[in-house]
């Protein structure tokens, strides 16, 4: 014991236990999560729910700057709720706790969309349920091949969590490409499926991208923007959260959030992408009345105006 000790003194606790619902069973995509599936899942509130984030230790929530950047000087304005089943209904589960700190990366340029990551800390330390427990974080050594499975939670207008794929930067960019006026960065990530019909939307901004290795659920992005809502051709592109792993433990110094090393399995196909997209018939996807007017870039937050 006394060999396991200095070891164990340098592993964060929130790396023990974070990433392992307790309640989640099985994976249905596109359908209702039964309670406690996404403990880490938050909605964040101003009069109502605006965008999502995810719980990354007991009063740390990881969210997107442009959810926040109006209310950085004025955080106890944004409410987190944590445990919440449904927008509709009651939560016997749920706690809510006030923002008490918002800070905004540095970097984060509304314009280019760059760097689209933000820190909310709570008013107070939230207790660890079956219904509320923190997420694990991609590592800077982690690796997202194209492919790789992923999942996004939240309460936009497509569902409550569905499925995705890896789309790797180079895939993502000749996607993007057309559009003449947005850069696919290192600090982004995308995930989706070229037919289309499965993605985040509006409501679903700062919400986690999530993806399973082992017993472990491993944050890999952030709800960032795309075009209309899984749209054909067009991934949804969420912050790297592996990009961003010196900066959060710069500002959460103690009990810092469980970075885990993500590995893909194989060898990485994107080095070999031409920017050609396949044709097919797309999925036509309906959603709720208003957002087929979103065709150009968006953010995938509520009540909020693009710059």
């Amino acid at each position: 014991l006394a060999d396991i000790v200095p070891f164990i003194s340098f592993v964060s606790f929130f790396a023990l236990v974070c990433g392992r619902p307790s309640l989640n069973t099985r994976i249905v995509g596109g359908e209702a999560a039964p309670p406690g599936s996404w403990p880490w899942q938050v909605s964040l509130h101003i009069s109502k729910h605006f965008c999502g984030g995810s719980l990354i230790n007991d009063q740390w929530v990881l969210t997107a700057a442009h959810c926040v950047e109006s209310f950085w000087n004025s955080p106890n304005n944004v409410s987190a709720y944590l445990g919440r089943q449904s927008q509709e209904e009651s939560n016997p589960n749920e706690v809510n706790r006030r923002a008490s700190n918002i800070t905004i990366h540095p970097d984060y340029n509304s314009s280019t969309v760059d760097n689209d990551i933000a820190l909310i800390r709570l008013s107070e330390p939230v207790n660890f349920t079956s219904y509320i427990s923190p997420v694990c974080l991609a590592a800077s050594d982690s690796t997202f091949y194209s492919g790789v499975e992923s999942w996004v939670t939240g309460w936009g207008n497509i569902g409550t969590f569905v499925e995705a794929q890896i789309v790797g930067n180079g895939q993502c960019r000749c996607d993007y490409s057309d559009l003449g006026y947005i850069s696919i960065t290192d600090n982004m990530i995308c995930a989706g499926f070229q037919e289309g019909g499965k993605g985040p939307c509006f409501g679903d901004s700062g919400g986690p991208l999530v993806s399973k290795q082992g017993d472990r659920w491993i944050q890999a992005g952030v709800v960032s923007f795309g075009v209309g809502c899984a749209k054909p051709f067009f991934p949804a592109v969420y912050a790297r959260v592996s990009q961003y792993n010196e900066w959060i433990n710069s500002h959460i110094t103690r009990n810092q959030p469980g970075f885990i090393t993500f590995k893909s399995n194989g060898s990485e196909s994107d080095f070999n992408v031409s920017c050609t997209k396949p044709t097919f018939d797309p999925v036509i996807v309906n959603i709720s009345e208003g957002t087929t007017k979103h065709n150009l870039i968006s953010p995938f937050s509520t009540g909020f105006t693009w710059p």
